[in-house]
């Protein structure tokens, strides 16, 4: 199955040219967190298919996956 993938500020660097990945049917979005080799502590909101998800999610065939850091500034 593919999935889309969207991540803002530096999570951006880690995604996969194109922004697509293929994954067994079945994976959750730790899979893709864990694959992609970011730390879960970088990771403040996971949005699948435009609801509020977890790493427990499991994503479908065609899922767009968005993943949010912590926004910091002052």
């Amino acid at each position: 199955m593919d999935v889309s993938l969207r991540a803002t500020s530096h999570l951006s660097d880690f995604l996969p040219e194109g922004g697509k990945m293929s994954l067994e049917e079945g994976s959750k979005v730790g899979d893709i967190i864990s694959r992609l080799g970011i730390n879960t502590d970088l990771v403040m909101l996971i949005v699948v298919d435009g609801k509020l998800g977890d790493v427990d999610s499991t994503l479908e065939d065609g899922a767009v996956l968005d993943l949010i850091p912590p926004i910091s500034g002052g």
